[in-house]
């Protein structure tokens, strides 16, 4: 396997090395830098190629991320395609397998910061008087890719703490750096995604190279190791079949943030509510507080299970949140998540705050007492479910509603009250007389 990666290495470099020394002509399908057409990322271009040519294509990423260069096989020739600067540095390049099934693309992916490159797809082999092409470039914009050249502490990217970045080692030489500060002295966890019959090596050393520790992804997917307050660099290097495989990794001093989908909030009326916290570990420890940062601790627990419910005395009448951490040993408590709650259920209304007029050859009213400005009342036609006959919003004490028929006979309606930030109430039953 490793023989024939190496072969497949010498072959594209060797494509590549024409395709350079040919990049002067200017034929029009000539590789030369300043001839480049442009492009846009994310879209599909094709072309025809001359044997032994090549073309050039000028794209600009308007911000740092992710670039997978994509070029369709064909089954009588094979193309090699790279992206580079303009001071002709390669930062990754691919070459295209020659089979009778030529739906299928040969792609390469590569991090990279904010600018201008180049596209250049070579005619590399097969004896055909002209091959027709067709590439993409694609393109995704994030801050959380490695951005090449970065194989040297001064060009290493700059990265934060409890993130996830992605990567790919171009070739087998190729080293990966990333620089991070240790706000203070703690344990650090390093977290690589394992990949079957991929190893990747990676490591935490400081600027003079000296090893804080190290992990073959094969064999572990993370390691813990205490470091003291100061700048790190970590180094992703291949081990064994990871060359053009993208990679994952994450540096983290404290605990992952739950989900909001792990955290449920019980506002009750008339006794204490509840959190509760599901898909934990036995020992993790929950917290919850009445703000994003700072305030107060409402409760506080460790798991003894999978999960754990906390009861909270009053978390308030209206809707609102909660923040929820958990810390699990040895590393520092997470980040807050927010969950919303429920407001509590609007008291229901008293028999003696709905009066009904039931009017004959005019309009029905109902005149709501003792309200509170904003109040929302409805008026339903059924004990449960049913229809909406009226609704509206008190403007003060009281408020008034009215409707076409409520009938002629002697009934009965069904009133709620809705308080600002609370549930709706209860329905209660109102009898009213027939038509007078």
């Amino acid at each position: 396997m490793r023989k024939q990666k190496y072969i497949r290495f010498l072959i594209v470099i060797g494509a590549f090395m024409f395709m350079l020394s040919v990049a002067g002509k200017t034929d029009g399908q000539a590789a030369a830098l300043n001839q480049a057409k442009t492009i846009k990322v994310n879209n599909m271009y094709k072309g025809s190629l001359a044997n032994k040519k090549g073309i050039s294509y000028k794209v600009t990423l308007p911000e740092a991320g992710n670039v997978t260069l994509s070029i369709k096989r064909n089954a009588k020739t094979s193309f090699a395609g790279q992206i580079q600067n303009s001071k002709g540095y390669i930062y990754t390049f691919v070459y295209t397998k020659r089979q009778d099934d030529t739906s299928g693309f040969d792609e390469v992916q590569v991090g990279l910061p904010k600018g201008t490159y180049y596209v250049s797809i070579n005619n590399s082999g097969g004896q055909v008087s002209k091959a027709d092409y067709q590439f993409t470039t694609k393109y995704i914009k994030s801050d959380y890719y490695e951005k090449e050249s970065n194989d040297k502490v001064a060009t290493a990217n700059t990265i934060t703490l409890n993130a996830s970045y992605k990567g790919v080692i171009s070739h087998s030489d190729d080293r990966d750096m990333f620089k991070f500060v240790v706000p203070q002295d703690g344990n650090v966890t390093l977290a690589m995604k394992q990949k079957r019959d991929t190893i990747w090596h990676g490591q935490i050393e400081n600027s003079m190279g000296e090893q804080f520790g190290e992990l073959y992804s094969k064999e572990n997917g993370s390691l813990t190791t205490y470091m003291k307050k100061g700048t790190y660099y970590f180094v992703m290097e291949n081990h064994d079949d990871s060359v053009d495989v993208p990679y994952e990794f994450s540096i983290s001093d404290r605990n992952a943030p739950l989900k909001a989908s792990q955290i449920k909030v019980t506002n009750h009326t008339g006794k204490a509510d509840s959190v509760q916290v599901s898909k934990l570990k036995k020992g993790d420890i929950i917290a919850v507080y009445n703000a994003q940062s700072k305030g107060n601790v409402l409760a506080k627990t460790t798991a003894k299970g999978t999960s754990v419910s906390l009861k909270v005395n009053q978390l308030g009448k209206k809707t609102g949140k909660v923040y929820v951490t958990v810390t699990k040993s040895p590393l520092r408590e997470s980040d807050r998540v927010a969950q919303t709650f429920k407001g509590e259920t609007s008291p229901s209304l008293k028999t003696s705050q709905v009066k009904i007029a039931n009017h004959k050859g005019k309009a029905d009213t109902l005149v709501f007492s003792s309200l509170a400005i904003g109040d929302v009342v409805k008026v339903y036609n059924a004990q449960s479910k049913g229809k909406v006959l009226m609704k509206g919003t008190a403007n003060g004490k009281q408020a008034t509603l009215s409707i076409k028929q409520l009938g002629k006979k002697a009934g009965k309606v069904y009133v709620t009250t809705t308080k600002s930030g609370q549930e709706e109430s209860g329905r209660v039953g109102i009898s009213y007389k027939k038509e007078k």
